[in-house]
């Protein structure tokens, strides 16, 4: 007969053998999920190249219209998931030169995080470009990521789902050792820029003719979007002055602390507008990170259109205020969404590979691929008519087509 240490232990057991299961079933990584198909007319072709940049190689990856052979396999992202582009496929340029789009992944994450997002750009005619940058660490490109899919979950556990104390746990030893400074973000986008252009010249080049580089766009989640804003010429607005001991203690800031005028990068600046790139005609920052002083100053300045694309939730998205002043103070043409039940990580599929996912995250629990439909949808509404001119799609501008949207324009 068993003793009652012995059931004990026994249960014991059990539970242990439960949480096991139940851990790997959490935390395993599926073969590969399908992206959310594209919906333009062309086919999607995929590149991956380096681009040296200072003392390192960013790898790269490009998405452009295509004429695969038929059958051709679909391409298996390094995050397991498989889209709708073909590895390599000869490129079409029936209708070359087409406009460029750079692609700013947000902090930690990487240049393949949004395929939907991205593939359906070039489905509608896009050239599109996306860079690892530096702080590249959730996901890859290539090769295999720095922080693991469970660190980012017990992170976002721990921190009851704040964006900021996850942001805090994940890369505040990374944050502390570049004090703050991103300004690295906007140079690397503009290396990008620079090399895809050249190979748009070069004989010989796949991408070669393929650009229109009058016609250049760009968009970015999170710390892409602030990537965006700094590109397209949203300036630093600090005033010059003497600051206080400790007033610049960036070692004891976070995010939503830190003073970006106390940065050395930034004071240092000989021009608000230094890191602009006029190249660029339009932009679309999404959850962005607003880390500009006297915004409402530095919005009136803003020269290009804009649209910008955040959630609603109010503990896994950036703040609306800023983005607000933002919309209210930049000039015409311009938009903000805001999507219902939708929070920070809702654009990006590189998560969606986990069973975890969809309960951690309100944006995936119900109707993700409706809330996805509209990235899609006024990211291509946006650019075709600031960098193509097309008005043909402009109805969803005016008055929202998707039940989770909530929309303001201004086109002056």
């Amino acid at each position: 007969m068993a003793t009652a240490q012995g059931k004990s232990l026994l249960i014991v057991v059990v539970i242990l053998l439960i949480v096991g299961v139940s851990a790997v079933l959490l935390f395993r990584e599926a073969d590969s999920t399908d992206a959310i198909a594209p919906d333009g007319a062309h086919r999607v072709g995929v590149r991956i190249a380096p681009v040296e940049y200072g003392k390192r190689k960013m790898p790269v990856m490009m998405w452009y219209p295509a004429e695969p052979e038929p059958g051709a396999a679909t391409y298996l992202y390094n995050t397991k998931i498989r889209g709708s582009a073909v590895l390599n496929a000869p490129p079409d340029r029936r209708e070359a030169p087409y406009p460029l789009v750079v692609f700013s992944h947000g902090l930690g994450e990487c240049g393949c995080m949004s395929v939907y997002y991205t593939e359906n750009l070039a489905s509608f005619g896009y050239v599109v470009v996306a860079p690892d940058h530096r702080d590249s660490m959730m996901c890859h490109i290539e090769g295999e990521p720095d922080i693991t899919f469970a660190q980012m979950t017990v992170s976002a556990m721990r921190s009851m789902g704040d964006l900021n104390e996850t942001v805090a746990t994940l890369f505040g030893d990374y944050l502390a050792e570049i004090n703050y400074d991103f300004s690295y973000r906007a140079l690397e986008a503009k290396a990008v820029l620079d090399r895809v252009l050249e190979w748009n010249r070069e004989p010989g080049s796949s991408l070669r003719g393929m650009i229109d580089p009058e016609r250049v766009g760009m968009t970015g989640h999170s710390l892409g979007g602030f990537t965006s804003l700094v590109v397209g010429g949203l300036p630093f607005r600090c005033d010059v002055k003497e600051r206080r001991p400790g007033e610049c203690d960036s070692q004891n800031a976070s995010l939503d602390t830190v003073d970006f005028c106390c940065m050395d990068a930034i004071r240092k600046l000989e021009d608000p507008f230094q890191l602009r790139d006029r190249r660029v005609k339009a932009i679309l920052p999404m959850g962005p990170a607003m880390f500009f002083p006297k915004l409402e100053v530095a919005a009136t300045e803003l020269e290009i259109p804009i649209m910008t694309i955040t959630g609603d939730d109010e503990r896994m998205e950036v703040p609306w205020k800023p983005i607000w002043t933002l919309h209210t103070n930049a000039p015409s043409p311009k938009y903000v969404i805001r999507l219902r039940e939708t929070d920070h990580m809702t654009i990006a599929d590189f998560l969606v590979t986990r069973a975890v996912t969809r309960p951690l995250y309100p944006g995936y629990r119900f109707n993700f691929e409706e809330k996805a439909q509209a990235y899609k949808d006024y990211s291509v509404a946006f650019f075709d008519l600031h960098l193509k001119g097309e008005e043909t799609r402009t109805a969803i501008l005016r008055k929202p087509s998707n039940r989770f949207v909530e929309l303001w324009q201004d086109t002056g």
